[in-house]
């Protein structure tokens, strides 16, 4: 069967790692955003030291430069002292270098100047501004030296200029998605007097839509619009668009900046309408996606432009006037989860069209109708089309009322009945996920292998759907592979013709390869148990994909664990594989490694060992030193309760011998290694007179992650430490769920009570509250209307069965 396009072709392993190896990360200096910033400021500001940043983009000597320095007031002493920093090789040798250069002008003698002791005793904007804009390149440039010259050295540079260096930094820090040093850079921002409030605010809000869609990124731009308004800061119409792009945008934003618009009398254009309707009826409301098709009639009307059909045109007497519109296409979405419906509406406008075009249409492009097209800020239509058709066919694959067999053949109805409904790669990709929501992954294989056979190219969405069915229908390898083709094709930024049979890889001319693709690829083979792969991606994932892990990786990582112990658990092998580890050796390709580990289609006997210690032990290591290492005042929490017997396995009467057990089988120095690892990776990132280095810097847990992590305490022998777990989530403002919260009591309910019998003489005899009941009462003062109920427990005790049954984990 022909399962993957690439795999008749298969390039050698070992010369993709050497290119891996010898990879250049795409350079921030060309970020459009990044650069109309700089314009932007120079124009608002008329500041000249924008224009000097600007030459200062390539090392070199002549008219322009001395004409820039001039304009600055800068000596060439000062050029000549900082120009190896503002060429140096890298942004993390430039930082160092500055230390040196400031340590070095208090002994240089002045040449006259007022300004030259002045502009050399701290770190000049100039060169600030121009390490910002030219020298992040990658993700180490970000980790370190971004974050070093940022929170160490702004301090030094003038108030009216750290705004700007602040944005600069978040654009930066947007590229490669690390969001967790933002909310220290959002509260410095905002504890500074700006010169040009509604520049800067607007410009923090325009660079922080940058960054992946995340409740983190949400919350701190409500913030920041709450201190525009308490400060009568006006949001501008392209701040409004720039925060409603899909990439960034949550529902529970967009409700605020609805709110913000109707209080400041704010006058909607119509690319506002439309990204309203499109976010709100992405996420299923109806009434919210009504109100906007509404609102779109009414300006298409008072600008003569076509207005489209309205939300009722499925009721007697409605209002029938108007033409088939793009607005139309997305208000079908909005009726996600009801198919019916959406059909029905779609039949409508179909009878609307046909009324208003008697001729039939039969080809693409469409006939010419007798109306004008509809001319709008999305595009033009002049009948229903296939973006109409595959709009429905969305509330198809989410409607679990929708049959597999009724879903294909609504899908083949576009393909063979008429051509007018010919299928996009969209189109295949909503049929693609319908199928895998259904598990019916025979069907999706045969549905991606059309696709394959077709002229279609492939987008990220596309290429996403593939990897899953690739995986869930057991042929991981061969989604391993393709995703290490589109890498390829992404990082060389090769012409598709240097590819091999590559008819379904487009130009290389953005990122095909992000998080969300590789959290995917880890999400299903988690669901056909194979979390021994899981780990090496982890381990391996900025070397193979450029890219760093977010909460749901993380959150994929914590499940793989627990699923490993459980695996290991259930047979002798694996038992015995906890207590007598030995070092195996690392391949020198990660590649070759993860291809190894592939060829079987089953999972190995043992899965629990990773990293020459259990899995559930390195994962909780991780988990500790991203907690630990980016909020050092979590080290000062305590737990609001105690636990009254352990089951940590230190306490088990057998831990002496599996101490002695290991002690045999892995050397002491190795041991000694992974025990100091993460107090060693603390102590670095808190040393003092060291600025904070985060260890995971694109990484912000969520409810769903701590949900995960207490999971894994209790497969791991540790739920004494979900109490401090908790305290955790509260003093990082998460909100949590119920589902998360009954979990842990729970399970905290197994090391904190005393037995029914001593429990109940205790509460007669008014002996103290139990450490379950002083848990519950701190937890009811935290989440207030959120605590768990009876009811909640009940489901909550159903599900911890379900975790240690057999069965669980598995597809």
């Amino acid at each position: 069967m022909q399962y993957l396009v690439f795999s008749l072709h298969r390039r050698s392993r070992q010369s993709i790692f050497t290119r891996l190896c010898q990879r250049t990360y795409s350079s921030l200096s060309g970020s459009k955003r990044l650069l109309n910033f700089a314009k932007r400021a120079s124009l608002i500001t008329k500041d000249p030291v924008w224009n000097l940043v600007f030459q200062l983009k390539r090392e070199r000597e002549d008219e322009r430069i001395h004409g820039a320095l001039e304009s600055c007031n800068i000596s060439f002493l000062d050029y000549l002292l900082w120009k190896h920093v503002v060429h140096s090789p890298n942004l993390n040798t430039a930082v160092s270098a500055i230390e040196q250069n400031l340590g070095l002008v208090g002994k240089l003698p002045a040449d006259g100047s007022a300004n030259t002791r002045q502009w050399t005793s701290q770190l000049p904007t100039w060169v600030a501004f121009s390490l910002l804009c030219h020298k992040v390149r990658t993700t180490q440039d970000a980790q370190d030296g971004l974050l070093r010259l940022t929170f160490k050295y702004s301090g030094s540079l003038d108030s009216t200029d750290r705004p700007a260096l602040l944005i600069l930094s978040t654009h930066a820090l947007a590229h490669f998605d690390m969001l967790m040093p933002m909310r220290k850079i959002v509260e410095k921002f905002l504890a500074h007097t700006i010169r040009f409030p509604t520049f800067h605010f607007n410009a923090l809000l325009h660079a922080l839509s940058g960054f992946t869609r995340s409740e983190e990124a949400a919350n701190l731009a409500i913030s920041i619009l709450e201190a525009m308004s308490a400060r009568e800061v006006p949001l501008l119409l392209e701040t409004y668009r720039s925060l409603m792009r899909n990439r960034f945008v949550t529902l529970q934003l967009t409700k605020v900046l609805h709110t913000k618009m109707i209080h400041e009398g704010v006058v909607p254009t119509a690319d506002h309408l439309e990204a309203f309707l499109r976010i709100f009826s992405k996420h299923g409301a109806i009434q919210n996606s009504q109100e906007y098709l509404h609102a779109i009639r009414r300006y298409c009307i008072e600008h003569g432009l076509t207005a489209p059909y309205g939300p009722d045109v499925h009721l007697r007497g409605a209002d029938l006037s108007g033409t088939i519109h793009p607005a139309n296409t997305l208000y079908i979405r909005s009726m996600q989860r009801d198919h019916t419906s959406a059909f029905h509406y779609l039949h409508k406008l179909l009878q609307l069209n046909a009324a208003h075009n008697p001729r039939p249409v039969t080809s693409v492009p469409a006939l010419p109708s007798r109306h004008a097209p509809t001319k709008f800020w999305s595009g033009t239509k002049i009948s229903v089309d296939i973006f109409d058709w595959t709009t429905a066919l969305v509330s198809a694959a989410n409607d679990k009322q929708t049959s597999t067999s009724t879903l294909v053949a609504l899908f083949e109805r576009t393909r063979e009945r008429t051509k007018q409904f010919r299928p996009t790669v969209v189109t295949y990709t909503v049929v693609l996920r319908g199928l895998l929501f259904r598990g019916a992954f025979d069907e999706a294989l045969r549905i991606w292998n059309q696709l394959l056979d077709s002229d279609i190219l492939l987008d990220r969405k596309a290429l996403t759907a593939g990897v899953q069915v690739l995986t869930r229908a057991g042929h991981p390898q061969d989604a391993f592979y393709l995703l290490n083709s589109f890498m390829d094709a992404q990082r060389t930024s090769s012409q598709p013709a240097s590819l091999p049979n590559d008819k379904h890889i487009a130009p290389a001319t953005h990122r095909w390869i992000n998080i969300i693709v590789i959290n995917e690829f880890m999400a299903s083979l988690l669901r056909i148990r194979r979390p021994d792969v899981i780990f090496q991606l982890w381990d391996h994932l900025e070397q193979l994909y450029s890219v760093l892990p977010n909460e749901l990786t993380l959150t994929i990582l914590l499940k793989a664990a627990v699923l490993a112990t459980k695996m290991d658990n259930e047979s002798v092998r694996g038992t015995f594989a906890q207590l007598f580890r030995t070092p195996t050796p690392e391949s020198s390709s990660p590649i070759d490694l993860i291809t190894e580990q592939l060829q079987s289609a089953h999972p190995p006997s043992v899965v629990g060992i990773w990293r020459d210690r259990r899995a559930s032990d390195v994962a909780r290591d991780i988990f500790r030193t991203m907690i630990y290492g980016n909020w050092k005042e979590l080290r000062h929490v305590e737990p609001p309760a105690s636990v009254v017997h352990s089951k940590n396995p230190e306490a088990t009467p057998f831990y002496p011998l599996v101490e002695l057990a290991q002690s045999i089988s892995i050397p002491f120095s190795t041991r000694k290694d992974h025990d100091a690892q993460t107090s060693i990776i603390i102590a670095d990132t808190h040393s003092p007179g060291k600025e904070q280095r985060y260890p995971y810097p694109s990484i912000v847990p969520t409810d769903r992650t701590f949900s995960a992590y207490i999971k894994l305490l209790n497969f791991s022998g540790r739920a004494s430490e979900i109490s401090l777990t908790l305290a955790w989530m509260r003093a990082l403002q998460i909100k949590p769920s119920r589902n998360t919260l009954s979990i842990a009591l729970v399970l905290w309910a197994e090391v904190s009570l005393r037995g029914p019998l001593f429990e109940e003489w205790a509460a007669r005899r008014n002996k103290g509250e139990s450490e379950y009941g002083r848990l519950v009462e701190w937890i009811t003062e935290w989440a207030g209307q959120e605590t768990p109920t009876e009811w909640d427990i009940q489901q909550a005790l159903r599900a911890v069965a379900a975790m240690r049954d057999s069965s669980f984990g598995r597809s």
